[in-house]
């Protein structure tokens, strides 16, 4: 049925970095938490201080890993490809609205959902130049697990809560 050949090996790599990044979201959102509620700053600001030290490792790292910042060529992105940091800042906000009334569980499950639905979407469509994978009977099975886990773990968080 599954076999586990040279293939899947060298996605090993790649999937422990996955996990990697995986496990540094629970804990931002933690300290960020933490950060909040020790200096009485606002969610919103939270978030900007969140990004404000997010920009200053994206500049070290990119200094240890590619000699620096190069500017962009301006010219050739459109006004989309500049919204990811807007983006990421209603991420990250968000999470920390929905974290203190369904837990940091919960909510990371849902985000992660909502990102797998999606994701779904734009392979599908091909949106912002992905290639199109088409959606297939196990894709759809695993997200419907992960979907029947989460009305689950919000089921009981519910009957733990009263």
């Amino acid at each position: 049925m599954f076999s586990f050949g040279r293939r899947h090996l060298k996605m090993l790599p790649y999937i422990l970095i996955s996990l990697l990044g995986g496990v540094i979201v629970p804990l931002q959102l933690a300290i960020v938490n933490a950060f909040r509620e020790s200096t009485q700053a606002s969610q919103i600001q939270s978030t900007f201080y969140l990004y404000l030290g997010g920009a200053l490792a994206s500049l070290v790292l990119s200094y240890m890993m590619s000699g620096g910042i190069k500017p962009p060529i301006i010219e050739n992105a459109t006004w989309w490809m500049w919204l990811p940091g807007f983006l990421g800042s209603f991420y990250i906000l968000f999470m920390f609205i929905a974290a203190p009334k369904i837990g940091a569980g919960n909510t990371l499950l849902w985000v992660f959902l909502g990102q797998m639905y999606f994701a779904l979407i734009l392979s599908q469509t091909g949106l912002f130049g992905l290639e199109v994978k088409t959606i297939d009977i196990y894709k759809i099975s695993g997200l419907a697990l992960v979907t029947i886990g989460g009305m689950l773990m919000i089921y009981g968080e519910s009957k733990a809560n009263g």
